[in-house]
């Protein structure tokens, strides 16, 4: 699947996408003259950017789209313990993006833990996208994103 394609199925289950820079996980700003508040589910501009940037890595603004996103990094030791791993999943360079549903308006600590990031205000880089290692981010667990866990 192209990464037009991909962006506009995001941005059909009602997520915010937005343009980040190819290998990176800035913004485009060229386009994203916003940064992540340059976000949009609309599908016209989402397939102009990214069918005339095919290079261009994907960003989902997580809280216009309901979206927390717990971020492991691995090789800062995070891990998936405690965690519910019944959820939309994606592999990424080195660790998982677990995906869960959460009110615009919540409000979450920036770290679970050493390893574990929280990523809320802001956007991540979705699936699709090609991460600075040379790894693709890629969806593991295609599923509905679970609401987020209530002792959060």
């Amino acid at each position: 699947m192209t990464k037009a394609k991909t962006a506009i199925a995001f941005a059909e289950r009602g997520w915010h996408i937005l343009p980040v820079a190819p290998y990176q996980k800035t913004p485009f700003f060229p386009i994203a003259t916003h940064g992540y508040k340059s976000a949009t589910t609309d599908i016209e501009s989402i397939e102009k950017w990214f069918t005339r940037a095919p290079m261009l890595n994907i960003g989902i603004a997580c809280a216009p789209s309901n979206l927390v996103v717990f971020d492991i990094d691995y090789r800062n030791g995070g891990t998936t313990e405690g965690l519910n791993l019944d959820t939309f999943t994606v592999a990424t360079g080195d660790g998982l993006h677990l995906y869960y549903t959460a009110p615009a308006d919540a409000k979450f600590k920036g770290k679970l833990r050493e390893g574990v990031d929280i990523k809320h205000n802001g956007y991540v880089v979705g699936a699709g996208s090609l991460h600075e290692s040379g790894k693709f981010y890629e969806v593991v667990k295609d599923i509905q994103p679970a609401p987020i866990m209530e002792w959060i």
